[in-house]
């Protein structure tokens, strides 16, 4: 079975997975998600939905996404940071999502959700290695000083 669209029928959090969160990340509610259909998380989303279109509020949502870690932060290498949030902006507008600049999409879809930034780098070996995501953007906040 492929993955679907899930709302918390509580809050609204949207979910796009195979099964629903136990616990809803938003609000707690036990075992408070439904199925939904396309037209119904657009509706929810609305033409406000959060675009995030310029190379500000990329960073921003970056910042803020390493904020919420007790483990990894955004990297402090603001030439870094500046080109790869034009490199995912550049994705949006060509591709039509903001897929990590550093990796090449494959053409199947539901692959290359893998790809978006910022993607689930803990499960990447660069991560557990380095200390680092594929392109560099978020670090470990306690990295090892060799």
């Amino acid at each position: 079975m492929g993955k679907r669209l899930w709302r918390c029928h509580v809050c609204n959090d949207l979910h796009y997975g195979i099964n629903p969160p136990e616990v809803c990340p938003t609000c707690g509610a036990k075992r408070a998600f439904m199925l939904i259909d396309h037209d119904e998380a657009l509706r929810i989303i609305g033409p406000e939905g959060g675009e995030i279109a310029t190379q500000e509020t990329v960073i921003d949502v970056w910042r803020r996404f390493g904020e919420q870690s007790p483990e990894f932060k955004l990297t402090e290498k603001g030439e870094e940071v500046d080109l790869l949030s034009k490199g995912v902006l550049e994705n949006r507008a060509i591709k039509g999502l903001k897929y990590c600049p550093c990796r090449i999409p494959t053409g199947d879809f539901q692959k290359d959700l893998n790809l978006i930034c910022p993607c689930n780098f803990l499960r990447q070996n660069a991560y557990k290695e380095t200390g680092e995501c594929w392109c560099g953007l978020f670090v470990k906040r306690h990295k090892e000083v060799p």
